[in-house]
């Protein structure tokens, strides 16, 4: 959901690399040729002013100067924005001397581009060394250096090609008040299904005004204003309720300005924090703004005594500290949903134009890898992805309308199979809104996440999925905005949506943004935005069903008042005390930044928990041995199997303990469950295991190793079915791929098995 009322940052990278990702692009004729990028240069040139916008239509530029004390040849030199694909190169024989500035006119370019509104100027050796670059999220009109070359970017006169001077501060001239005995009466900024309001009250008793024409816009004049229909009247001491969506939407830290139809001010309000009810005149239409008792839509103010409800919680139970995953401009507002594939790599999704982004890097810090534009099945419209999950080798997005029609409500699941970057339609559409009811155009599918088959089964859910058709190896929980509700279906490739429990909402986490399952075990998060403090709520399945367990506070390194609509976390998967890497994607660029993380435990999965298990194998004990090496037999499993194959693993003495059966040699997490009275435990091959030498890894509920045993893939005619094999007859391959397991480090910590 957009959140307004952010202040724009702008921010100068001298001399080092962008943290977007880079791609080396040189003009030769009409064609760009990539290479690897390569260091920062050390030169004295820098940028000196931007501008993207301007009142006079004069084109966007980006000024150089040369601080040194020696000319510089710029001569092949590349300038580009914040995408890669977009650049141009300075004409040879071009040199700057010292003191001197050189314009650049992006759209002088044959590439011809512009700077926008969130954007960036980067400056590139012709050897693809990164010179200067400066950011910015609101338009730069214009931007420079003070002193110029050396001091920091601030709002300048346009001077393109002269010394920068600041820009003097405009008197607006003061507003000429309206007439019209009309107030702004009372304001509703989160929480109302019908979406965000304004209502205006005619504080007079006897005639009727007429407010055809009038308008209304929040604190960013960029957006379109709501303008009244011709006709629309208030009756004399009456309201009129104007619901603001999809225009704009009113923000924690907002305005309102209502003008007559000759744009005459008729009343203006300010704002700094959502209210928990509505903000209210009171008494009505004569008195301050305060909170009311409970919102009144073109009704007489409530203006009882707001009882805030205690709402207590846990602590967050994870790391507390809190910190920037990306580079600050990575992204502007309106990013929502990211989520963690299979194979570690990062997806987000802007809310806005709806563009899905891969991420590359992590745990700590990321950049943009690829970017896709989504669509509807039949190519049309502009998705409103607010949640995104990974499953099945394809990406599902939970969208609330499509934002060329802005004003209905689509509250949608969208499936897409992404191939190369760029445009994107989705496979598949499944409109959840008979299961959610009438919902605002801002207030439906909010959250997404897949639970696979084998999770739901291991952890007890009460369902069959024999009794469905194709239905994507697992099932989704969508968390709705408005209601606050949870919504556990099975989505069928033939379009059927099959509920099994709808998931209420607390008075502490009324709201869900985000949703995210740990893979392999048995827990749900679901991620309240500022609405709530960024609380959060933990599920478990349990006698068959969803059921709450605890809600934590947001951690101490968080903001509370941040707009996260999006969670992610990553475990190592072996112990109950692991603590996970958690990313959080908010709607708003606070301080410029989008995505924050907190960075869990640092294991592989073959450790303890802590990092320093000091082991030396894959499941090893302390005194370096093989996984089984003290525990000869207590696991056993068939010799052989097929891909897709269901096999029963036999540990010795754990009848009704719960155990993670894991597939190594690249560790693969297969099932946790409990073990039967029979000793055995059954768990699935993956369908993409690779054929050859492997084992089967059992490991007790606190993460240590019960045990090991050979296994060998195999195609599906070379299946054998020969006994039983024991982990004392431990294939000589094992230690060979232990030790590759600790070479690679930390490139498997966070990896994360969604599919059992």
């Amino acid at each position: 959901m957009p959140h307004d009322g952010e202040v724009s940052t702008r921010t100068s990278l001298p001399a080092r690399r962008s943290l977007l990702a880079v791609t080396a692009v040189a003009v030769l004729g009409c064609g760009l040729v990539v290479a690897a990028p390569a260091a920062a240069a050390d030169t004295d040139i820098r940028i000196n002013e931007v501008q993207s916008t301007s009142e006079t239509d004069a084109p966007d530029f980006v000024e150089l100067t040369n601080v040194g004390a020696e000319p510089i040849d710029i001569s092949g030199w590349i300038l580009r924005d914040d995408k890669d694909d977009h650049g141009g190169a300075v004409a040879d024989g071009t040199t700057i001397a010292p003191g001197e500035f050189f314009v650049i006119e992006p759209k002088s370019f044959e590439d011809d581009f512009g700077l926008g509104k969130n954007d960036m100027a980067r400056l590139f050796t012709a050897e693809e060394q990164l010179v200067d670059s400066y950011e910015w999220t609101e338009h730069a009109a214009s931007e420079g250096r003070l002193p110029d070359g050396t001091g920091d970017f601030v709002e300048t006169e346009p001077t393109p090609g002269e010394a920068n001077v600041v820009r003097e501060e405009e008197q607006d001239e003061p507003d000429e008040p309206s007439d019209a005995p009309v107030v702004i009466n009372e304001i509703e900024s989160n929480g109302d299904a019908r979406g965000d309001w304004v209502e205006l009250a005619n504080t007079d008793e006897n005639d009727s005004v007429d407010v055809s024409g009038w308008t209304l816009i929040d604190n960013k004049a960029s957006h379109d204003p709501v303008v009244l229909d011709e006709g629309t009247e208030i009756e004399s001491g009456g309201y009129l309720g104007v619901l603001t969506e999809p225009n704009f939407g009113l923000g924690g830290g907002d305005s309102v300005t209502v003008r007559d139809a000759e744009g005459l001010l008729v009343d203006a309000i300010e704002w700094t924090e959502h209210a928990s009810t509505t903000l209210a005149r009171c008494p009505d239409m004569t008195g301050d703004f305060t909170e009311s008792g409970e919102g009144t839509f073109e009704l007489a103010n409530n203006c009882s005594e707001v009882v805030q409800p205690e709402i207590e919680v846990s602590p967050w139970p994870y790391n507390d500290e809190v910190t920037d995953a990306v580079a600050s401009g990575t992204w502007g507002d309106d990013m929502s949903g990211i989520d963690v594939a299979p194979d570690g790599t990062v997806y987000a999704v802007n809310n806005d134009a709806g563009e899905i982004s891969r991420l590359a890097g992590g745990p700590e810090t990321y950049t943009v890898d690829a970017t896709w534009q989504p669509s509807y099945p039949d190519g049309t419209g502009t998705p409103d992805g607010e949640g995104i999950t990974v499953a099945d080798d394809a990406i599902y997005l939970a969208t609330e309308r499509n934002n060329d029609e802005g004003d209905v409500s689509r509250p949608s699941v969208l499936r897409f199979e992404l191939g190369e970057p760029g445009a994107v339609a989705a496979t598949d559409e499944w409109n959840l809104a008979e299961l959610t009811g009438e919902l605002g155009a801002n207030g439906g599918a909010e959250a997404i996440e897949w639970i696979s088959d084998a999770d739901a089964l291991a952890a007890g859910l009460d369902y069959d999925p024999s009794a469905f058709g194709e239905h994507f190896g697992g099932i989704f929980t969508v968390g709705i905005e408005q209601t606050g509700s949870i919504h556990v279906v099975v989505l069928e490739a033939d379009g059927g949506i099959t509920e099994l429990q709808m998931i209420a909402p607390s008075e502490a986490v009324a709201s869900v943004m985000g949703l995210d399952w740990r893979a392999g075990g048995n827990q749900l998060f679901a991620q309240c935005d500022e609405e709530c403090d960024n609380r959060s709520a933990e599920f478990r399945i349990a006698d068959g069903a969803f059921e709450r367990i605890d809600e934590y506070a947001a951690p101490a390194g968080m903001n509370p008042s941040y707009t996260n609509e999006g969670v992610a976390m990553t475990w190592c998967d072996q112990a109950a005390e692991t603590v996970p890497t958690v990313l959080w994607m908010s709607d708003s660029a606070h301080e410029g930044v989008s995505l924050r993380t907190s960075v869990g435990s640092d294991c592989a999965p073959d450790g303890d928990g802590d990092g320093d298990d000091g082991n030396d194998d894959e499941g090893g004990d302390e005194d370096g041995g093989d996984a089984d090496s003290e525990q000869d037999g207590a696991v056993s499993v068939q010799a052989s199997a097929e891909r897709g194959e269901t096999i029963s693993v036999t540990v010795v003495g754990r009848e009704g303990e719960e155990v993670a059966v894991w597939l190594h040699s690249e560790p693969q997490r297969l099932v946790t469950g409990t073990v039967a009275a029979d000793a055995t435990i059954k768990a699935t091959i993956p369908d993409d295991a690779e054929l050859g030498e492997h084992s089967i890894v059992v490991r007790a509920a606190d993460g240590t190793t019960i045990g090991s045993a050979p296994i060998e893939i195999v195609a599906a005619s070379d299946a054998d079915g020969e006994l039983a094999v024991t982990g004392a007859e431990f294939s000589p391959v094992l230690p060979i791929a232990a030790a590759a397991l600790l070479l690679l480090g930390g490139a498997l910590v966070l990896r994360r098995t969604v599919r059992a």
